[in-house]
């Protein structure tokens, strides 16, 4: 039966016109095309299409995005890391800026010590006085050391006197002739060891000094002072480069 239907339907097939032959073959190839795709889509699904390389892509897509967040933090890390090194460099640089320094103070206060051995606690070391050119002003620097041992942080002000001839007869002049009223405190001073007080004063016309008394008056302590020539305080600061 179903070989007489074939051949029934090949009979037809052949009393076709050959163009009509031509259209029904290739909407045969198209209908064949049509049904091998979705059978091929079925067998994907009934094969796990979904359920495996979705799933795999799914798997990816999230190790992707955890891979991500890994490589951010490790970034920040890195920036962190080089934030604090900077900063490390830079403690260090200052760490050893401030030993250098702190290097040529003690070379600075060995000397004294050497200097002044016969000394011990608050003295002055010495001073340097320096004109400035063209007036009657003058500039000083004194040295000030604290040799005894344990001793604590010296504080207090420093005054200066000045000795000398005026008007044919000796004078002295005191802080506050030299520096004015509004200096009459004194200059401050505070350290451990040693310390250098600048200053400055001004000479009345016509008077020649002879010394120059250095005063120091610490907080809880005696007053100390000093008395040195002034032609020693004037090569004092020559010897220090001063003009």
């Amino acid at each position: 039966m179903a070989s007489t239907i074939f051949h029934h339907w090949l009979d037809q097939y052949h009393a076709l016109p050959p163009a009509r032959r031509r259209w029904l073959r290739r909407g045969v190839w198209a209908l064949g095309a049509v049904v091998v795709f979705v059978l091929g889509v079925a067998a994907g699904r009934g094969l796990g299409f979904p359920n495996g390389l979705e799933a795999r892509a799914r798997r990816l897509t999230t190790q992707n995005a955890a891979l991500q967040d890994q490589i951010q933090s490790l970034q920040q890390q890195q920036q962190t890391t080089s934030t604090a090194l900077a900063a490390l460099k830079q403690s260090l640089n200052a760490r050893d800026s401030e030993l250098q320094k702190l290097k040529q103070e003690q070379a600075f206060y060995s000397k004294l010590i050497g200097i002044d051995s016969d000394r011990s606690g608050l003295g002055v070391h010495g001073i340097a006085v320096t004109q400035v050119p063209g007036t009657d002003a003058w500039n000083f620097v004194t040295t000030l050391v604290n040799t005894a041992e344990n001793a604590d942080a010296a504080r207090g002000t420093l005054t200066l006197a000045v000795e000398g001839v005026r008007g044919g007869k000796l004078a002295t002049l005191g802080w506050t002739d030299l520096a004015g009223p509004a200096a009459k405190d004194g200059v401050p001073f505070a350290f451990k060891f040693f310390q250098q007080v600048r200053g400055s004063f001004v000479l009345p016309k016509g008077f020649v000094p002879n010394r120059v008394v250095i005063t120091l008056r610490p907080r809880g302590g005696a007053t100390v002072t000093r008395k040195l020539d002034w032609s020693e305080a004037v090569a004092e600061a020559r010897g220090n480069g001063a003009p």
